[in-house]
């Protein structure tokens, strides 16, 4: 990052004092907004990059991250896949005896010619 002026990332203007450092760039603190909803993203706070602007995580697990084939809810971490549709492990249950799977059984899931997902002991 260069010693001499320093511009803003967001409105290319003069920042004289009090920046943030984001993404490469020098910002206002009030510049350093979400380019997704708008609200300013403090400096403290997880954030992610989107075609060179920050994403607060609201935003990122809103619109950008796969979404649960039963409850359309964004999925954090591990998850089942199965033809392109992403699912919570609870979210599914098996068909033979009616348990939600856990994370922790994943070598035990089969999934049958007809999509239905059983444990392997069923």
């Amino acid at each position: 990052m260069s010693e001499g002026p320093k511009i803003c990332g967001a409105c290319n203007e003069n920042i004289p004092n009090h920046w943030v450092i984001g993404l490469d760039k020098f910002w206002h603190q009030d510049c350093f907004c979400c380019g997704v909803c708008g609200r300013v993203v403090d400096a403290k706070e997880t954030f992610y990059e989107k075609d060179g602007k920050p994403v607060c995580h609201r935003c990122q697990t809103k619109n950008f991250v796969e979404k649960c084939g039963v409850c359309q809810e964004p999925i954090i971490g591990n998850r089942m896949i199965y033809k392109d549709i992403h699912y919570h492990y609870t979210c599914l249950n098996c068909k033979k005896c009616g348990q939600p799977f856990k994370e922790e059984q994943h070598d035990q899931i089969k999934i049958l010619e007809n999509g239905d997902f059983v444990h392997d002991n069923c």
